[in-house]
């Protein structure tokens, strides 16, 4: 699966009253902190290009720094992937608008793996009629899967945003497949939409699916020609069906290249 990962990469820092050290001095040293087991220093360090990539408007390097960090303080708490996600939760609404879509797609992603660490847990649990608090350990397969897509179409609302931003802006901090170049996904809209994709069309999906849900039948304009695909408005009382949220993302994919 294409996911978000955090690569450090070189980044220019200004510092006060001192020229600006060379592109690779100041990554060399989050380096070699890590190496030395370091993390308070390689922080500090990342804090700094937080600052500097945020005052650049370089928002890919931006976000590589701020959630590096996060992870590294995550590490210092016991090295365990829910304290990231934690503290991701508590300053993802502190981070600048810009960069806040890419934000959400990365919780998306720490939820998923998660998920995916902890899945036999999630597995075992069965849904009560309680409503599921806020602490994301104790939720059911319901619950993580739900809130997994919020994030993901919490990220996606931005997409006038999105598609203004060509994907090769966040190269740094992308996975892409090899097979595929960036004419055929050529902004940051089509990355995090085929991330979204991926995540709806999961396996884990179906052993979630209630008695009413949404189906495709064989009739259906999902085989048809791409005008009446387009215009398919599927009806049905599972409105937040994975599938269902499948076929809408496509159905956004197709409309915005229509043209191309």
């Amino acid at each position: 699966m294409k996911k978000l990962l955090v690569i450090l990469l070189p980044l220019t820092v200004i510092l006060a009253a001192l020229p600006p050290p060379p592109q690779e001095a100041l990554w060399k040293k989050v380096e070699d902190a890590n190496k030395k087991g370091l993390p308070k220093t390689a922080i500090r360090h990342l804090r700094e290009i937080e600052k500097a990539t945020l005052e650049k408007k370089a928002h890919g390097e931006h976000i590589k720094a701020f959630t590096k960090r996060i992870a590294l303080e995550g590490t210092i708490q016991g090295n365990k992937p829910e304290e990231r996600i934690i503290r991701l939760q508590k300053e993802a609404g502190n981070t600048p608008a810009e960069v806040r879509p890419v934000i959400d797609a990365v919780l998306a992603n720490w939820y998923w793996h998660y998920f995916q660490r902890n899945r036999w847990r999630f597995m075992q649990r069965t849904q009560t009629g309680e409503p599921p608090g806020d602490d994301f350990q104790t939720w059911d397969l319901a619950r993580i899967l739900a809130e997994t897509g919020k994030q993901f179409d919490k990220a996606l609302s931005a997409a006038p945003q999105l598609k203004k931003i060509p994907v090769g802006q966040y190269d740094s901090l992308l996975t892409k497949p090899n097979n595929i170049p960036d004419s055929y996904r050529p902004t940051l809209f089509d990355f995090l939409a085929f991330e979204s994709i991926k995540f709806y069309q999961a396996g884990e999906q179906a052993v979630n699916k209630s008695q009413f849900a949404f189906e495709i039948s064989a009739n259906s304009p999902v085989f048809d020609d791409v005008d009446a695909f387009l215009q398919w408005k599927p009806k049905t009382g599972d409105e937040r069906s994975p599938l269902l949220r499948a076929i809408q993302v496509y159905q956004d994919i197709l409309l915005f290249h229509r043209n191309d």
